[in-house]
């Protein structure tokens, strides 16, 4: 058997990966398990890792890419290349969101060709064992391919059940590189144990890979992969990457239940769930996740304004995200509630859009002096609103003048956190920003505890801490007054952690 080279590109232009490359080890379960050598390359698992794939990919089989919108797909074109021009047999294929949501346009990049649509372990199983008896790729669902200056395309697989696949293959990769330092977990990895979502959040595509569909592994075996990286890694806290964890809530408890009869000691943090759900769910949930120390839940509240709710037809209200806020406080889970501004509305200018955001901003910062004013831990999150592809709201941004990246190449430069639309001020392309990253950040009584443990320089803590201290003060008199203008406190932050990472 050939080698099977798997590859986890940077997110993010300043900043390589610092976690497990989850995914790459979820799409190598079925070929782990047929004994096929695997090799996954992360930034944070090897140095010099472009040398380690342009050695690796000589004698190698298939060179796998897991690409979301945005820097992962730059990158991930440069390590493309560098395999074509090693290896012109070697097979590359893409999969991941974005790849899922354009196979075609993928497709037209030359250095590409395959892309797995939409769930990934069984496919890219099923599409090695072609390649390997020379074979094309008719009948795999959610396989697309070019072939002779053809693509062709296969009908899109169904979400598949995760019960009774092979466990996750942690020995592919070193844990210890994939370690990273949280609020909940001094040795804390990411996990997934539920794919897809049922909602209708007009600016998630969900609906467009998952068809709003979802599957979770059932509790017994989450638990047990739980206990597995407890006992055999060490490790002591777990980011959940579900895109709706309590879905649900029958298994959710599950979860909790088994983690308690096995006596584990780790801990759950920045959970994704509901907040009109979770305000009604019953007393014994809360229980479990106070006896099991879950650390905090991670929540699209996503505005004040009833109205937007309303546009992105989220199904919930203020009033529930708040109810929500008091159930959390009263059972001392943190909230990280993520809101956006500047959302497309149909049959508006330019001058009225700018006006409505500035209203969707002064409703949601109101929402957050209630929110943040009943625990001092809970956290508050503010975006721009950037339009998504596969998502429904894409379109209405479309009709409103955002114009769109034509190419792969192009959407390689998109990032998902800049003014993307012609209706957005430059007032408000800096204020959100320094609303979520500056000041909400000061305004959670956490911050402090776990950016200081991760600064390991004994002179840069000392004055890290002096620095904190002092612009804390005028980050919370600033919210006290809703006072924001004159912002050189804000520079000198944005300029302390350009020379600190860990901020």
């Amino acid at each position: 058997m050939k080698k099977i080279i798997l590859y986890n590109p940077r997110p993010n232009p300043h900043l390589k990966p610092v976690d497990i490359p989850l995914s790459l080890l979820c799409v190598s379960r079925f070929l782990d398990k047929d004994g096929y050598p695997i090799q996954i390359i992360s930034e944070n698992l090897y140095d010099n890792h472009f040398e380690v794939i342009a050695r690796e990919a000589k004698e190698a089989l298939v060179f796998g890419v897991s690409s979301m919108t945005g820097y992962q797909i730059y990158d991930g074109i440069k390590a493309s290349r560098i395999v074509k021009e090693v290896n012109k047999d070697i097979k590359v294929v893409w999969g991941g969101w974005h790849p899922s949501l354009y196979p075609r346009q993928v497709l037209e990049n030359p250095y590409i060709d395959i892309v797995i649509k939409g769930q990934g372990e069984t496919a890219l199983y099923e599409v090695v064992k072609r390649i390997e008896a020379g074979k094309d790729y008719e009948g795999v669902p959610g396989a697309h391919w070019k072939e002779g200056g053809r693509v062709f395309s296969n009908h899109d697989r169904p979400l598949m059940a995760l019960d009774g696949m092979p466990a996750i293959p942690y020995h592919l990769v070193d844990v210890e590189k994939c370690l990273i330092e949280t609020e909940f977990g001094s040795r804390t990895v990411n996990y997934v144990s539920s794919y897809g979502c049922p909602y209708r959040c007009g600016f998630c595509c969900e609906q467009t890979v998952n068809q709003r569909r979802w599957v979770g592994l059932k509790a017994e075996e989450v638990v047990r992969d739980l206990e597995r990286l407890e006992k055999v890694f060490k490790v002591n806290g777990i980011s959940m990457y579900d895109s709706n964890f309590f879905v649900d809530i029958k298994r959710a408890k599950g979860i909790l239940k088994g983690m308690l009869e096995r006596g584990l000691t780790i801990r759950l943090g920045n959970i994704d769930g509901r907040t009109k759900q979770l305000a009604e769910a019953d007393d014994e949930l809360w229980e479990l996740m106070r006896e099991t120390r879950c650390y905090s839940i991670l929540t699209g509240a996503e505005s004040g304004d009833e109205d937007v709710l309303k546009i992105i037809k989220k199904d919930i209200t203020v009033e529930d995200t708040i109810k929500f806020a008091r159930k959390c406080h009263e059972y001392g889970i943190k909230v990280v509630f993520s809101t956006l501004v500047g959302l497309p509305i149909a049959n508006l200018g330019f001058a009225e859009l700018a006006r409505k955001t500035d209203e969707q901003i002064k409703l949601t910062v109101g929402m957050f002096d209630k929110l943040l004013s009943l625990d001092s831990r809970h956290r508050g999150l503010m975006f721009l609103y950037c339009p998504y592809p596969g998502t429904p709201l894409y379109q209405e941004a479309l009709k409103l003048g955002f114009k769109e990246p034509r190419s792969l190449e192009e959407w390689g430069s998109f990032s998902l956190y800049e003014r993307h639309t012609p209706w957005i001020t430059r007032g408000q392309e800096f204020f959100v920003p320094m609303l979520s990253s500056y000041i909400f950040m000061f305004l959670d009584s956490d911050t402090i505890g776990w950016v200081k443990e991760r600064i390991k320089n004994p002179l840069k803590k000392i004055l890290f801490v002096a620095a904190f201290m002092f612009l804390s003060l005028i980050a919370r008199w600033r919210w006290r007054h809703k006072i924001f203008s004159f912002a050189i406190d804000y520079r000198l932050f944005l300029f302390a952690k350009s020379r600190n990472k860990s901020i």
